[in-house]
């Protein structure tokens, strides 16, 4: 991408195993056996990737994505939009996805402590944002917490959005699992100036709401899609399903088709921050096929050394 929200790329990599750096070294017999052991790791279960673009009217990404603790691992996953202009649409972004990750686990699968832990992140995110500025900011929000490998709760505040992706013959289809909360869907007055498009939920101006959870099934090759407005509103539902089907099909990696997703916004006349998150739950045969090669360079290190 030509420009990533670097507050998610902060968030995404604080929970990542640390990078093994050691010089490579000749190791004995019985050594090469207990490295398979030690440093193998399935490649099995859910996975995740993102991509974010800044928008055309100004300098800095609003938007930040997080997949927490880590891509491989992902307990957490979110899409915030920041709204308030210069850095204050950051930090609100920023904030609200780091309190989003720091939920407690035993508040995964139950939505009313997920909604909770959300209505404090309001507070925060003001307090953020007034240390640095008298000014107001917010953000919107897509968010999937998964207390197991399939399972998801998923929600929303305001207008980004979850879909969920299942394949169905050659193709994906696609559904969306949160329902946008602007003004016209409260059939709520949006204030002057204002759109009736407009989000009427954010978190960090005292209108959080109560959003609903979703409890989301997901099965072998399914995925879910967390993305901002800058996304979905120049995108259809049916090119969403058609970039990912493409790209699952040639084996693109995650962030290839995020990266495809944010170019197709882009393309379609999208001016604002555009972000795209997918999770993927990969198939328990990937555990065969990860061990088979594992098993395969682990003999050929063996058989090198013992020369």
């Amino acid at each position: 991408m030509d420009q990533r929200a670097g507050s998610a790329n902060v968030l995404a990599a604080s929970g990542a195993d640390g990078l093994n750096n050691e010089t490579p070294v000749q190791l004995p017999r019985a050594a090469a056996a207990l490295h398979f052991h030690r440093h193998w790791r399935w490649h099995g279960g859910l996975t995740a990737a993102y991509a974010s673009e800044t928008g055309s009217g100004h300098e800095r990404n609003e938007d930040c994505c997080s997949h927490v603790p880590s891509a491989e691992r992902p307990g957490f996953c979110g899409v915030a939009d920041g709204v308030g202009g210069g850095a204050h649409g950051e930090i609100a972004s920023s904030v609200l996805l780091t309190h989003c990750a720091q939920a407690p686990k035993e508040t995964y699968c139950d939505p009313a402590k997920l909604i909770d832990w959300l209505t404090r992140a309001d507070a925060q995110v003001r307090e953020a944002i007034a240390r640095r500025t008298d000014q107001a900011g917010a953000a919107t929000l897509a968010a999937a917490w998964f207390p197991t490998q399939s399972t998801a709760y998923v929600l929303s505040v305001g207008d980004c959005r979850v879909y969920q992706l299942k394949p169905h013959k050659h193709r994906y289809v696609i559904e969306q699992l949160t329902v946008d909360q602007t003004y016209a869907s409260l059939a709520q007055q949006p204030p002057l100036n204002g759109s009736p498009d407009d989000p009427a939920r954010m978190v960090g101006s005292g209108a959080v709401g109560i959003p609903p959870v979703v409890k989301a099934q997901i099965r072998e090759r399914e995925l879910l899609l967390l993305c901002s407005d800058g996304v979905h509103k120049f995108v259809s539902d049916e090119q969403i399903a058609d970039v990912i089907s493409g790209g699952i099909i040639d084996r693109s990696s995650l962030e290839t088709i995020c990266d495809a997703l944010v170019h197709a916004a882009k393309s379609n006349g999208s001016h604002d921050d555009a972000s795209a998150l997918l999770v993927l739950r990969r198939p328990w045969t990937a555990l065969l096929q990860s061990l088979g090669e594992r098993m395969v360079r682990t003999w050929r290190d063996w058989m090198e050394t013992g020369k």
